[in-house]
């Protein structure tokens, strides 16, 4: 049975709007407490003194921004409310996606309903039943400097609540006003200071920032994975993720973990690098390497940083989403204060730090894939992973593999790394030097998934490589999470045997992947086995990687740097 979806006192946490905007969890309702309707009440109650007294509240009984000091009768306060939503809808370029507004409508509610901002409960009560009929504002994403909250933005989800523009309902959008009239809900009019509270906050960019960490969580752990089937197909080395370099040498907690879910991985499948002590000399040369490239061996010491930032970004992301982002606010004892925590500078930069980490870890896949690709680096797997086991020699140098998708990934990550600049170093005096300083936390959230969106492609194109390289090496995937990746890929690319069009495959995994983050948000599962059930030690693969019936090439063996 389902329950209600809490709105209170109490803190949420990123994961628990998750399940509520991506439709992990069906909820019965949302339910306010009854200590938040109390205070509500209070402050509306405090505001409406407050203009009897006919002291001058901010966008209530005076204009906005540079015309604050221009004077409105309180009898003209709802008209003025009404007019700032209307020369707010400018909004242009796309809309965002039906579950980033959903997050948007439920962090301004959050907001509101803390009681700071002077709203009456019949506001929040129409916010309510907006989302719990799941009626979601259909937003544009650009217009919003991040400083003055998401003022244009934000004005798509007061002009719904009007009975105006469009909706988000089920797969398709349809026009506000008939949606209303066919629930027989009357469009909603806007009380004093209602049309300020809803725009001047900072829950358009926090929506957005939400579904930015959400996918790039997902992809960071699918990183890790990566390598771990790099490794595998290499046939690398495993002392780099191993106890003493990531834990007892430097304690970097994102390090850490990035080491023991690679080491986890390598340990599903019962791999071990050959003992240091094991490997030979020949002619002054090892017969083996002893340390790989450092885009394998420093998987650890590059990701680290990254999970380190998602924590950081999560834990900036939470304060905002549970605070209140308003001007003016309205305290319980009838404090009134002007301030600017519609200011979106903690998101600006947990989005600009995101983006430079996603610019890292998509240099590393590049990287990664540049050393599995090529054939004097790729210890004997064909050039370009064509299957040259599979053609007859006279052909094989008709087929190039996977040559293409190694020049995408190194073209789209040119791209990626150009957009990791942060946009908050770009701030505008805006809105006649009133707005003299501004956070571009928009720009920096819609940047960031622009990038997200680029680093999925690039991704997937790097699981089609390593899916073909542990095929041509022969290699049976038989940990839990590696198998179940390795099938969700197979389910969408074939193996490729001779030169093929691959762009339908790739855009196919692509959005197989993005919509695997909306729904699990996560690659890893703490609670997977060491070693799959359903794959007994007899069934397990020998030492020579090779799969019965396909001979992998021989290993070259080749001197590499420090």
């Amino acid at each position: 049975m389902s329950s209600p979806f809490p709105i209170d006192a109490k803190r949420l946490s990123v994961s628990e709007v998750a399940e509520l905007v991506f439709g992990r969890r069906k909820f019965s309702a949302v339910e306010i407490d009854a200590s938040c309707r109390a205070k509500i009440s209070a402050t509306y109650a405090h505001l409406d003194n407050l203009l009897e007294k006919r002291v001058p509240v901010y966008g209530v009984t005076t204009g906005f921004g540079d015309s604050c000091f221009r004077v409105i009768e309180r009898e003209q306060s709802e008209t003025l409310q009404k007019n700032l939503i209307s020369y707010l809808l400018c909004g242009t370029g796309p809309a965002f996606a039906p579950a980033v507004s959903r997050a948007i409508m439920l962090l301004r509610l959050k907001s509101l309903a803390r009681g700071y901002s002077g709203v009456s409960l019949d506001l929040i009560d129409r916010m309510k039943l907006f989302l719990e009929n799941d009626w979601i504002p259909v937003i544009p994403r650009e217009g919003s400097l991040g400083a003055s909250g998401d003022l244009i933005p934000l004005a798509y989800i007061a002009q719904a609540l009007q009975g105006e523009g469009e909706l988000h309902v089920g797969d398709t959008t349809r026009p506000a006003a008939d949606v209303l009239k066919k629930a027989g809900v009357a469009p909603y009019r806007l009380k004093p200071k209602e049309g300020l509270a809803l725009v001047n906050g900072t829950s358009a960019m926090c929506g957005l920032s939400l579904a930015n960490l959400n996918s790039a969580r997902f992809l960071s752990e699918l990183a890790c994975l990566s390598t771990a089937w790099l490794v595998l197909a290499l046939r690398g080395r495993t002392e780099a993720f191993g106890e003493l370099v990531n834990e007892k040498a430097k304690t970097h907690a994102g390090q850490a973990y990035t080491a023991r879910k690679i080491r986890e991985l390598l340990n599903d499948e019962s791999y071990r690098s050959k003992p240091l002590d094991q490997i030979g000399t020949t002619a002054g040369h090892t017969q083996e390497l002893i340390q790989d490239r450092y885009s394998v061996r420093c998987t650890p010491q590059i990701l680290g940083p990254v999970f380190d930032t998602l924590t950081q970004v999560e834990s900036w992301l939470e304060v905002e989403m549970n605070g209140t982002s308003d001007n003016p606010l309205i305290d319980e004892d009838g404090t009134l204060a002007m301030g600017g925590n519609f200011y979106g500078g903690y998101l600006s930069h947990g989005m600009d730090y995101l983006k430079i980490s996603l610019a890292h870890a998509a240099d590393l896949l590049d990287r990664q894939l540049t050393t599995l690709i090529d054939e004097k680096s790729n210890r004997g797997l064909p050039a370009n992973l064509a299957n040259w086991a599979g053609i007859p020699e006279s052909e094989r140098f008709l087929h190039h593999g996977l040559k293409g998708l190694h020049q995408a990934v190194n073209a789209i990550t040119s791209e990626i790394l150009a957009k990791a600049t942060p946009n908050g170093i770009f701030s505008r005096s805006s809105e006649s030097h009133n707005q003299d300083k501004v956070s571009l936390g928009m720009s920096a959230a819609v940047q960031c998934g622009e990038l997200l969106e680029q680093s999925f492609t690039i991704q997937s194109m790097y699981l089609i490589c390593l899916a073909q390289a542990l095929d041509l090496r022969g290699v049976r995937l038989i940990g839990k999470t590696s198998a179940a990746m390795y099938e969700f890929v197979r389910e969408t690319v074939p193996f490729v045997d001779r030169d093929m069009r691959l762009d339908g495959h790739i855009r196919a995994l692509a959005l197989k992947l993005i919509k695997m983050a909306s729904d699990h948000g996560k690659v890893f599962s703490d609670d997977y086995p060491k070693n799959s059930p359903e794959c007994p030690d007899e069934t397990r693969r020998d030492r020579d990687w090779r799969r019965p019936g396909r001979q992998s090439p021989e290993h070259v063996i080749g001197p590499e740097g420090p």
